[in-house]
């Protein structure tokens, strides 16, 4: 069967989206509340300290807390919405290519963004309305405080330094790609991949030499070494994404904790 054919792609969007409708609708409710009752907590029923929006700063830090969470942990949503022995079944059956199925899959994540968004647009304004009923001073929408906490953290970052951090979260996104298809705790994979990653961090922070080295070092080979972590970054995203998917082929219905 042909790797990638568009129309069939289409076909295969359809149905993943029909029968994960479910599944999107109850994540959106899901976040409609949290995030309501998280912003109604910090506005409405904590006690303002000094200025009136300093819990404003709060709503926001959570706000884009969470999106870059979904972000950086969002490829490892790749099975959530399966149930059962039932799901997968179906979904190995169904007529189209593995590179199809996985992409399919990967994209899920991509859905749940705009259904984040939406969320937290209509909490943001039941917040603005409960505390405008209350006659609390300073009330303003949260929206507004997170997109002038987001200008002025661009604002203040290198280009070099973004382009690292872009790759940095690219990285740890592909990793959790990987633990989608490598552990066959599906629901709950990003757990077990969370715990590897805190783990491969503490080891690297305890034994790389970064103090000593950029001691030694001048302005000219810190920028080369830079640009050399760029293309490591780039070359090690695409091959976990490669192992992601060729672990992806080997899914079967029901197997060991580890996708091997």
């Amino acid at each position: 069967m042909i790797q990638f054919n568009l129309n069939r792609f289409g076909r295969l969007a359809c149905w993943s989206l029909r029968n994960d409708k479910r599944y999107y609708v109850k994540s959106f409710l899901q976040y409609l509340v949290i995030l309501t009752l998280v912003f109604l907590f910090l506005t409405v029923a904590t006690v303002t300290v000094n200025r009136h929006n300093v819990n404003y700063q709060a709503c926001s830090f959570i706000t884009i807390l969470s999106f870059a969470v979904m972000m950086v942990a969002g490829s490892s949503f790749m099975f959530c919405s399966m149930d059962g022995k039932h799901d997968m079944q179906s979904l190995l059956t169904l007529p189209a290519s593995n590179f199809e199925k996985y992409v399919m899959r990967y994209a899920t994540w991509l859905v749940l963004l705009p259904v984040f968004f939406v969320a937290f647009v209509g909490a943001d304004l039941l917040q603005y309305v409960v505390n405008t009923l209350v006659g609390r001073e300073g009330t303003a929408l949260v929206i507004q405080h997170v997109a002038d906490g987001l200008a002025k953290s661009y604002s203040g970052t290198t280009s070099s330094a973004y382009i690292t951090m872009v790759l940095t979260f690219g990285w740890i996104h592909s990793l959790y790609a990987l633990g989608a298809t490598f552990f066959r705790w599906r629901k709950y994979n990003w757990i077990c991949t969370s715990v590897v990653l805190i783990v491969l961090g503490i080891l690297l922070v305890s034994f790389f030499p970064g103090s000593r080295i950029s001691g030694s070092i001048d302005e000219d080979t810190a920028k080369s070494l830079i640009h050399l972590s760029h293309v490591v970054y780039l070359i090690l995203i695409a091959f976990n994404f490669w192992l992601s998917y060729k672990l992806f082929c080997r899914q079967q219905v029901i197997g060991k904790f580890v996708n091997l």
